[in-house]
């Protein structure tokens, strides 16, 4: 979102007396110029509620969460959590603090940030070496999965079922959408693996497509 929609968004959420729920995922991993700021930094009305996870930086078993609140919401949320599960376990937290009062956390993400960045460019690189004009990629500055999208009319359906027969996860595009014209195309992450296993995947995942357009051609 451009700077100037951020600020037009709010601008009408204090005026509105709304609340605007920030969900800044994978923020942390931008790979092409400086981050952009966040709702919650830009807010100067107390109506941005800012959540984030550890999970995705860290792993996903360490279940930490973290709000940035209003503070005239610190109390409804305290409660909130109190019936919900209490906290998440003490020795937990206690660790992640230390590994960031250390100064850990920040080089780590500076180490992660290089490796989704190298594996976003294996994925690239090979499945548009394997597919070719067959498909468009959006490379994204950021995160860690990617979107890419068929030119002829090949069922994303269909190439999300062969891929699994081959071992390849991927997400379907197609019933993601709401009211457009649903294009075909698939969502494809690229964190938690090698570079190899990368490669292979793309090979997988480009036979599948290959097998699915040439059963629609026959």
């Amino acid at each position: 979102m451009a700077m100037s929609r951020r600020l037009d968004l709010i601008a009408w959420a204090a005026k509105s007396g709304a609340w605007i729920i920030e969900d800044d995922y994978d923020s942390e991993f931008r790979y092409i110029g400086r981050p952009l700021a966040s709702l919650q930094g830009l807010d100067r009305d107390g109506c941005v509620i800012y959540v984030g996870t550890l999970s995705k930086i860290l792993f996903p078993g360490i279940r930490l969460g973290f709000a940035v609140l209003p503070e005239s919401l610190i109390p409804v949320f305290k409660a909130a959590r109190y019936l919900a599960d209490r906290q998440p376990p003490t020795p937990h937290q206690t660790i992640v603090a230390e590994f960031m009062r250390q100064g850990l956390l920040t080089s780590h993400i500076r180490r992660m940030r290089q490796r989704y960045r190298e594996a976003r460019d294996v994925v690239v690189d090979s499945i548009s070496r394997e597919l070719g004009d067959l498909i468009e990629i959006e490379v994204p500055e950021c995160g860690i999965q990617l979107v890419l999208h068929f030119r002829e009319a090949i069922s994303d359906l269909a190439v999300t079922a062969e891929a699994r027969r081959a071992g390849v996860v991927v997400k379907p595009v197609s019933p993601l959408y709401l009211e457009a014209e649903p294009r075909s195309g698939l969502v494809l992450g690229y964190s938690g693996f090698d570079p190899h296993q990368l490669r292979a995947a793309a090979v997988k995942l480009a036979k599948a497509t290959l097998a699915v357009a040439r059963r629609k051609a026959s």
